[in-house]
This record gives C-alpha cells, structure tokens and sequence, in this order.
C-alpha cells in the first residue's frame, strides 16, 4: 500500500512539475511571439502564413508539442 502511495505522489509530482513549467514557458512565448516572429519573418507574417499573434493557450500548446518532439528525440539520440 506504501509503494502504490509513493508512486501515485511521483506521478503528482512529475505531472504538476511539467505542468507549471510548460505554462510559465507558454506565458514566455505568448509574450514573446508579437514582437520576435514577424521581426524574424515579415514575409511569413505578411502572406499570411505565420500568425502575427497568437492566444495564451495556443502558445502553451504549443511549448508542448516542441517539448514532446524534442524530448522523443533526445531519448531516440541516446540509444544509438
């Protein structure tokens, strides 16, 4: 009965940490993107194919899927 506890609080845990690190890194990019994307791409932003803003909860989504591709990577890299 201990061991299930321990493990459930380890899930907790590790599922808050990411949790708050990816919100704090999307609040990060929510700020960020008006003034970096279209100064690094006025192109892009201008034909319409990047957005020259984006919502809070689409820069958190955002700050997931590159950490879920970059963290598979990462652990593909380490079995060669």
């Amino acid at each position: 009965m201990e061991t299930i506890i321990k493990i459930i609080v380890v899930v907790i845990t590790i599922v808050l940490s990411v949790t708050l690190i990816s919100l704090f890194s999307g609040t990060v990019v929510y700020f960020i993107w008006p003034i970096a994307i279209p100064a690094a791409f006025p192109g892009l932003v201008n034909s319409g194919v990047l957005a020259p803003n984006i919502s809070w909860w689409a820069s958190v989504c955002l700050v997931w899927i590159f950490a879920t591709m970059f963290k598979s990577s990462k652990i593909e890299n380490k079995k060669d």
